[in-house]
C-alpha cells in the first residue's frame, strides 16, 4: 500500500496543512505559527515518503494529529508561540524546531507502546510555547521517553503526585518488590536518569527530582488503563 493511500490528506504536504489548519488559530503577529505549521507538515510528508509499515505510518500520523490538537488548545487558551532561538535560523545548520520535530516523529514511529506517542506530541507542542523547555532539554526528554516504558513513567508520575510528601526510603525496596517485583528495577533506572533522587543509605528518601517533575509536566502524563500494579506507591508507607 502506498503512503498516499495510508495517510490522510491533511498530513501529506505542508502547503495543504497550512490551508486546512492555520485559519482556525488566533492571529500570530510574529508569523511563527504559519511557519511552524508549514514546516512541520513538510517534515511529516518527508518522513511518510519513506517506506513504512502500516503501523509505523499510523503512529507517525497519530503523533502529528496529537501535536496539532495540543497546539490548537494552546492557541484557544491564549498562549503564544515562543519567539526565541527555538525558531531562529542559523547559517549552516538546520532549523532547531524542524530537527526536534523529526526526532519526535521518528521516535513515535517505532513505539510499540502506542500510548507513549501522545507524550512525544505533548512534549513538542509544549516546547513550542514554553521557553523554559530549551532545545537541549527537549532533546534529552525525547531520549528519556524513548528509553522508558509506560510503566516507568507511571511509577514516576506516582512519585510526582506524592511530591515532597513521599515517605518512601531506599530500605523499602524489599517491601515494594514483594508487592510488585518490577518496582525496584523501575526505580533504579529512574534514579540513573536523575528522575528520582539518588540513594546512598537505607534511610535515603525516594522522591521525584526537579528534572522528573519537569518531564511529567512537559509530557502531561496520564494513565487511562485499569492496571493497578504500581498503585502501592500512592499508599506512601509511613
Amino acid at each position: 500500500m502506498s503512503t498516499e493511500k495510508k495517510v490522510p490528506k491533511i498530513v501529506r504536504k505542508g502547503s495543504e496543512i497550512l490551508g486546512v489548519i492555520a485559519p482556525t488559530f488566533l492571529i500570530e503577529p510574529t508569523g511563527l505559527l504559519s511557519l511552524l505549521i508549514t514546516s512541520t507538515g513538510d517534515v511529516v510528508a518527508d518522513t511518510l515518503d519513506k517506506k513504512l509499515s502500516n503501523r509505523e505510518a499510523f503512529r507517525t500520523n497519530m503523533a502529528y494529529q496529537y501535536f496539532v490538537e495540543k497546539l490548537k488548545l494552546h492557541q484557544k487558551n491564549g498562549l503564544m508561540i515562543r519567539d526565541d532561538e527555538f525558531f531562529r535560523f542559523s547559517v549552516g545548520r538546520r532549523k532547531t524546531f524542524e530537527e526536534l520535530f523529526e526526532a519526535i516523529l521518528l521516535k513515535s514511529k517505532d513505539q510499540y507502546e502506542e500510548e507513549k506517542v501522545k507524550f512525544f506530541s505533548n512534549l513538542y507542542a509544549n516546547g513550542c510555547i514554553d521557553t523554559s523547555l530549551t532545545p537541549q532539554t527537549i532533546s534529552l526528554f525525547i531520549v528519556i521517553l524513548d528509553k522508558l516504558t509506560f510503566h516507568h513513567l507511571d511509577v514516576l508520575n506516582k512519585f510526582y503526585i506524592l511530591g515532597a510528601g513521599s515517605n518512601w526510603k531506599y530500605n523499602d525496596m524489599s517491601y515494594l518488590s514483594n508487592k510488585n517485583i518490577n518496582l525496584p528495577t523501575y526505580l533504579a533506572e529512574l534514579q540513573n536518569l536523575n528522575l528520582i533522587t539518588p540513594t546512598f543509605f537505607g534511610d535515603s528518601p525516594l522522591k521525584i527530582t526537579n528534572l522528573g517533575e519537569k518531564l511529567i509536566n512537559s509530557i502531561e502524563f496520564e494513565n487511562r488503563f485499569d492496571d493497578l500494579s504500581n498503585e502501592i506507591i500512592l499508599k506512601n508507607k509511613n
